[in-house]
């Protein structure tokens, strides 16, 4: 059941960049505001679990703030492919997070080498779409470019890193029902458009605008979060996290369909390590599933005699 929940979840998080590229040019924290407070509008016939510490609803949503706005200035700010695959290194960091808070026993090693893997494909992805202006544009206009995507990169790391600490979180706190998360969506999705009222008027967006904002609200920032916030606590976290990866290699076709241009080489090579990233943690978990099962026999058969 987890496990399809992340499947969808996956499948509607693949579109968030595309969707957010689609709106180029509306402004992000009414964006943000707008499809935030669908989420959590989607939450309110279950309003009866969203009891909880007022310390926790202020966690939740400051990150669920913090992680949207963020994340879209990224997408905004810079080029939409490289900043995808550098925030879809949170699944990664979920990983690391979650295996420093259990035992040392059940550290494993190996996740040093499939996060270096992971950053290096981020890495490898950013510096392709910096190749052509290198060769076209000239040392002013270059260097503009640069510390625009540097910056828009360096966004999508600490959006990566606010997803992961907001999922963790979720999974502290297991005895709370997943239809809490609208306890978090509203209150973040009022913030936004708190802010972005504050200082500017109504945008004017077009009818294809709108249909995009309510199917992120509907979609990738809503009933995906219910179902993710589910998995989390329900599920397997190291391979919730893994499933997980197929986001970034979706988001990346779907973001090239939608670009209607061929990309570099480099590019690919980007998405191919962080895709073998995740796969050295689905063998690594599977290699243990199978000692286990190995050894349970010989327990029961020392037992026995």
């Amino acid at each position: 059941m987890t496990g399809i929940g992340v499947v969808v979840t996956v499948l509607m998080w693949s579109t968030l960049a595309t969707s957010v590229d689609l709106l180029h040019g509306a402004p992000t924290l009414f964006v943000n505001g707008v499809a935030l407070t669908i989420g959590g509008i989607i939450g309110l016939p279950w309003v009866r679990h969203w009891k909880m510490p007022l310390a926790l609803v202020l966690a939740g949503s400051g990150l669920m703030f913090a992680y949207h706005v963020i994340y879209f200035y990224a997408l905004q700010l810079g080029d939409p492919i490289g900043v995808s695959l550098v925030h879809y290194l949170w699944p990664i960091i979920i990983v690391c997070l979650t295996a420093r808070m259990a035992p040392p026993e059940q550290k494993p090693r190996f996740l040093l080498a499939s996060a270096l893997l992971g950053f290096g494909g981020a890495a490898a992805a950013c510096w392709s779409v910096q190749e052509p202006l290198l060769s076209h544009d000239g040392p002013a206009s270059m260097s503009s470019h640069v510390i625009r995507e540097v910056v828009a990169y360096l966004l999508a790391l600490l959006s990566a890193f606010a997803w992961a600490a907001y999922s963790v979180l979720g999974k502290r706190f297991n005895s709370l029902s997943s239809l809490s998360v609208g306890a978090f969506s509203l209150p973040a999705g009022l913030a936004c458009l708190a802010m972005y009222f504050c200082t500017s008027d109504w945008p004017r967006l077009s009818a294809q605008d709108w249909l995009v904002l309510v199917y992120m609200g509907l979609g990738p920032m809503g009933t995906a979060f219910y179902l993710w916030d589910f998995a989390m606590k329900k599920g397997n976290t190291g391979l919730t996290a893994a499933l997980s990866y197929a986001t970034p290699v979706l988001s990346t076709i779907f973001l090239a369909l939608h670009s209607a241009h061929p990309l570099p080489a480099t590019l690919w090579l980007g998405v191919a390590m962080v895709t073998a990233s995740v796969v050295m943690v689905r063998a690594r978990r599977g290699t243990r599933m199978t000692k286990s099962s190995a050894e349970a026999p010989s327990s029961v058969s020392a037992v026995n005699r």
